[in-house]
Formats: structure tokens, sequence, C-alpha cells
């Protein structure tokens, strides 16, 4: 390989075939900058076999990561990509304590701005032309609101779905979620609302899609996961 990344793994999140992965880089203990490790396909996500360890193991969320990459590849609305050498597995370094991820948030004023909201979302993208180049922040929120249920209730032949409601800074926002590991959890249950008490969040900035960048929770990070 030509060089590697050593990030903290935020988001293990669903992206299309594969997964989005993304972490702050670990420097000896401190946190460094935001790293998307991406393939080279049209979407960029990473297959199951390209992101495992040698063991066959999946990355988890606070994982120590050793990503081998052969260039980056920023873009204007991310500018933290590198494209993985999908000729070298991935290397666990360890793992970050849940009681340490505090020196590892970020402190935006806004989520990329306010304002643009789709039909079912609230604050949730931005226009194609006003991104500034950051896709990812990690934040931490007095509560997560998961909002399970059609997106579209007037439409029966809608799929469930996940939905995250937080505020941040006095401002609301209402985003889905594409951890999978909460989907799933949560698509198991009732339709309805369950909250989440001082969870982390990894919010991302997706890919373009029809004028506008959408925001996402590509990570739910919360005391009890890491029991």
């Amino acid at each position: 390989m030509k060089y590697g990344k050593t990030i903290v793994c935020f988001a293990n999140s669903r992206k299309t075939s594969g997964r989005c992965i993304a972490g702050k880089e670990w420097h000896a203990g401190t946190s460094g900058e935001w790293v998307r490790p991406v393939s080279t396909r049209a979407s960029h996500e990473i297959s199951e076999e390209e992101r495992r360890y040698e063991d066959g193991r999946d990355p988890q969320l606070l994982d120590i990561v050793l990503v081998p990459c052969e260039s980056a590849q920023p873009l204007p609305h991310q500018r933290e990509n590198h494209v993985i050498d999908p000729g070298f597995y991935w290397a666990s370094q360890g793992t970050l304590a849940w009681k340490d991820i505090s020196a590892w948030l970020d402190q935006p004023n806004t989520l990329w701005g306010t304002g643009q909201g789709s039909y079912a979302g609230l604050n949730n993208r931005v226009d194609i032309g006003h991104e500034d180049g950051s896709s990812l922040c990690l934040i931490a929120v007095e509560r997560l609101r998961l909002l399970v249920g059609r997106k579209a209730p007037e439409y029966p032949d809608s799929k469930r779905g996940v939905r995250g409601e937080f505020s941040y800074r006095g401002t609301a926002y209402r985003m889905d979620v594409t951890d999978p590991a909460i989907e799933r959890k949560y698509l198991g249950q009732v339709d309805g609302q369950y909250d989440i008490a001082k969870p982390v969040l990894c919010v991302s900035l997706g890919d373009p899609f029809q004028g506008y960048f959408y925001k996402l929770i590509a990570g739910v990070l919360h005391v009890e996961r890491f029991k």
C-alpha cells in the first residue's frame, strides 16, 4: 500500500450495496482530521470484503483501524475522501473508550446551515453549490428521538424507515438514520417514537441527489451500546 490512515471509526453506515466508513485520524490518542475511506465505484461505497479485518470481522464503532490507502480523492462536498487499496486487509489497532469520546467532538455553529428541508425532513439538506467541502461532524446532543414508520403515511406502498429528530444549538433537525445497527433494532419494533438520551451523533453529508446534498445520521453512539 502507498500509505495508511489510522482512524477511530465513528460511522459504518449503510450505503448503496455496501457501507460508508468514516472516522477521525488517531495520533497517539489525540484527534486528527476526518477521513472517509472510499472505493473507486461511482457511489464510493466500501464492500464487505474490502473493509474486513484478516480474521473476518467488520470494523465496529469506536474501533481504531488502520486503513490501507492509494490516494486522496477530495470532492467539492467531501474533502475527506481517500481511495482504499483493496489488496490489503484493514487492521484493528484497539478501541477508543466511550469515556474519552468528548475530546473527539466537533463544535460547529450549525450542521451545514439551516433553512432547507425535504418533505419528511427538517434542516436536512444543502443546495448543490452551497457546500463548504466538509461532510462529517461528531456532535453530542441531549436527546435523539427516533421516528419509526413510513415517511409518507399517505402512500401505503412506501417503505418503513428510521428518522432521527434532535436539537443542536437551538436548531431542530430531522434526517434519515443510516446506522444499520440502529435501523435493525428499531425496524424490529412497532411504528412509533423512541428516545435515546445523551447520544453522540456522526452526521454526514451524502452524495448529490436531485439538486441537493442530504444530511444523514450515519452513526448513533451512546453509552449502552458500549457496555
